[in-house]
């Protein structure tokens, strides 16, 4: 089946196959095969692929599947297909950072009146032991910062809030 993904802001269609020894990620573009194999620990897995072997940590959350690999954390989002046919797909839900888990904020590195630009970290999350730096979808001013360090939040919890940059 067909997905559309979430990944910095981009759209990315895909879907898995398999071929009878290994799974496929096919894409529009090409076609790429793939092995995940868990390790044991908590969300740790071994992504091989292309003959290399990378090992990762998975943290999956109802709207989006946080990866943390080679020092990066990133955070894929689902796209619900009925949400785009409603119409439902607009510029107002970038302005919301929506906790894709229940955790505890580590750390916020912007307060309420910040300028922030595309990509600038916001806040650092825990989740399920996985660290998480939760970055501005786009540019805009912060509006609201609802949790300090320490605080614990809830599923769909509104991390943070962006109103646009005035001209």
């Amino acid at each position: 089946m067909r997905r559309i993904f979430m990944i910095a802001g981009h759209e990315a269609e895909c879907w898995l196959t398999h071929d009878g020894s290994r799974f496929i990620l096919n894409m529009p573009d090409g076609a790429v095969p793939c092995q995940l194999d868990p390790t044991g620990a908590p969300g740790a897995h071994v992504l091989r692929t292309g003959g290399r072997a990378h090992e990762l940590r998975l943290a999956v959350g109802s709207e989006s599947t946080f990866i943390h690999l080679n020092g990066r954390t990133f955070e894929v989002g689902r796209v619900d297909p009925d949400d785009r046919l409603a119409g439902r797909q607009g510029a107002a839900g970038g302005d919301r950072l929506l906790a894709p888990m229940p955790g505890v904020v580590v750390s916020v590195a912007v307060k309420p009146g910040d300028t922030v630009t595309e990509g600038q970290p916001l806040l650092v999350i825990e989740s399920m032991k996985l660290e998480t730096t939760l970055t501005a979808p786009r540019d805009g001013v912060v509006a609201e910062m609802p949790f300090t360090a320490g605080d614990s939040f809830g599923l769909k919890a509104v991390l943070a809030q962006l109103t646009p940059q005035e001209e």
